[in-house]
């Protein structure tokens, strides 16, 4: 097994409390990269992405949920700046987090590259996700309002 790093930084897109399920089931977290992180990513040949975001340089550690095989692997370890088990709560991107990653090689259907395990996790300085907090429109005065009761199916 390979030597794990550890890389500092502000967090996006998140999925370590539950696994992103849009493809493959898989804990994942994007770091961006700075000028205290990049040698360590460089020197582990870990891929760098910039989109042209808000996120500029960053790079994704992983762990799919399930291996080859089938067989459900454990989440990675998420803790706070205590070293306290974490307690559930969304990480918001912004959050400045240590991340345990394992770098290891791989090859697959002709292809070769270096991806990381995503081992642990430990939050810093927390910014808790809340969901989507724009309004979608503002209120227009004097505009039509609809006077009528209306149930919103499966509404909580």
């Amino acid at each position: 097994m390979n030597d794990p790093i550890y890389i500092t930084g502000k967090c996006h897109y998140a999925c370590i409390v539950e696994p992103n399920t849009k493809f493959d089931p898989v804990w994942s977290i994007q770091v961006e990269v700075n000028d205290d992180n990049r040698d360590t990513i460089e020197a582990a040949r870990l891929p760098v992405n910039n989109k042209g975001d808000d996120r500029g340089d960053f790079v994704t550690i992983k762990r799919k949920v399930n291996r080859a095989d089938g067989t459900e692997r454990k989440a990675p370890i998420v803790k706070d700046s205590q070293n306290n088990l974490w307690n559930g709560k969304m990480i918001a991107n912004g959050s400045v987090v240590n991340v345990k990653a394992v770098p290891y090689d791989w090859n697959y259907a002709g292809k070769s590259g270096v991806s990381a395990d995503l081992a642990a996790v430990q939050v810093v300085d927390f910014i808790e996700y809340t969901g989507s907090q724009i309004e979608d429109f503002d209120v227009v005065e004097g505009g039509y309002v609809n006077t009528e009761a209306q149930e919103i199916p499966f509404a909580s």
